[in-house]
């Protein structure tokens, strides 16, 4: 697909990411040697995601030097480059790295985020990340349930005074695939937690492989980025449970209850293996915390809803849809399953009042006239059947 008018500039009410040095935090030791070491080569340093070979840095570098463009501020000349170097991106579901992503003129998100701050590291511009949710792509592989997430990209102008710094409005451009579809955001964050998503992409691929070992290793060296990276701690138990050791999966788990601001995807995980270990405590812990948890990622409970379904708890599904529809209300997918569930318990009135409030964020023609009749339906004691998987 290919890249639509993909920045935007914008002011934007948010300082750069936070500077403030984390605290020491001390990861559970688990063995490792389930993991064979993989070849040096196949675990990238840092520094080669963002390399750019001279004849790379050369064509921006003339662009972004021209003298009729000295005018303009610098991160404003980075995204007129980008804007016309880019427009016929295409958007494919790959980690790149920065050199390759220009030139293969393609790659994901995160690719173009590190392609994106390449350019920013050569002209000294100060770049910043945000996570931004929209409906995600799902998908199963075996027993690994897989949601794709994206990154907004921000170049901020410069600090001028101290004054500035005080300030919460500083001017940023925003570099996006899809700017304008309708996103929740999530918290800004810095460069060692983008470092630590790009080697956890990474290790997902490898899991995706079959690859466990550099799976493994791949998500060692995010943790090193980024000690409480809740996605790489997830991995890091999935691998353990895969490997039989449930314990050192138990171990990461709850460090990551520990750390983490989100707990959501760590608690579901973390249940499975609860269950399996018949850890009554724990699961009744687990439980509660899931029905408690505000996820800023609203998608996590679309998993967790559907897992509930597959396993009859129509209650707890009806719950995590409900979590779900707080925070995206538009999901039609979500309103139709909630309607659906509210159904088979008989209960035509919420039903009723799930369909009345999605027709509010209906703005397509299809989905209008779909809710219409659903909703129709409802009200005249149809069969739960009006309302399909």
């Amino acid at each position: 697909m290919k890249l639509p008018l993909p920045l935007i500039l914008l002011l934007i009410l948010l300082q750069a990411c936070s500077q403030t040095p984390a605290p020491t935090i001390t990861p559970p030791q688990t063995p490792q040697h389930y993991f064979a070491k993989p070849a040096a080569h196949a675990i990238p340093e840092v520094a080669a995601f963002y390399q750019l070979s001279e004849k790379q840095q050369q064509q921006f570098l003339q662009f972004y030097q021209q003298s009729e463009l000295q005018q303009m501020p610098g991160y404003e000349r980075l995204e007129l480059f980008l804007s016309k170097q880019l427009s016929n991106f295409h958007y494919e579901g790959k980690n790149y790295s920065a050199s390759q992503t220009m030139q293969l003129m393609s790659g994901n998100c995160m690719s173009l985020a590190v392609l994106t701050t390449a350019l920013a590291k050569l002209v000294n511009i100060e770049v910043g990340y945000r996570a931004t949710y929209g409906e995600p792509m799902l998908n199963f592989s075996g027993d690994v349930f897989i949601s794709s997430d994206h990154v907004r990209t921000y170049l901020f102008a410069p600090q001028e005074d101290t004054m500035q710094q005080l300030r919460v409005q500083r001017a940023a451009v925003a570099i996006d695939y899809f700017p304008e579809r309708l996103d929740r955001l999530g918290a800004m964050f810095d460069h060692r937690r983008f470092a630590a998503m790009m080697y956890n992409n990474l290790a997902a691929d490898a899991l995706l492989a079959d690859d466990q070992n550099k799976a493994f290793w791949l998500t060692q060296a995010a943790l090193q980025q980024d000690p409480t990276y809740s996605a790489s701690i997830n991995l890091l138990g999935i691998l353990y449970r895969r490997a039989g050791d449930l314990r050192s999966a138990q171990q990461w788990y709850e460090f990551g209850l520990k750390h983490s601001m989100n707990p959501a995807a760590i608690a579901s995980n973390y249940l499975l293996v609860a269950q399996e270990l018949n850890d009554s405590a724990a699961i009744h812990r687990l439980e509660a915390l899931l029905l408690q948890s505000n996820d800023d990622n609203p998608y996590n409970w679309f998993y967790l809803a559907y897992q509930a379904e597959q396993q009859q708890q129509q209650d707890r599904a009806i719950r995590y849809y409900q979590k779900l529809l707080e925070q995206a209300p538009y999901l039609h997918k979500a309103n139709l399953a909630l309607a659906r569930l509210y159904l088979q318990q008989n209960n035509n009135t919420a039903a009723s009042k799930v369909l009345r409030e999605a027709l509010r964020y209906s703005y397509e023609q299809g989905q209008v006239a779909m809710y219409k009749a659903k909703l129709q339906a409802v009200n005249e004691h149809q069969s739960v059947q009006v309302l399909p998987e």
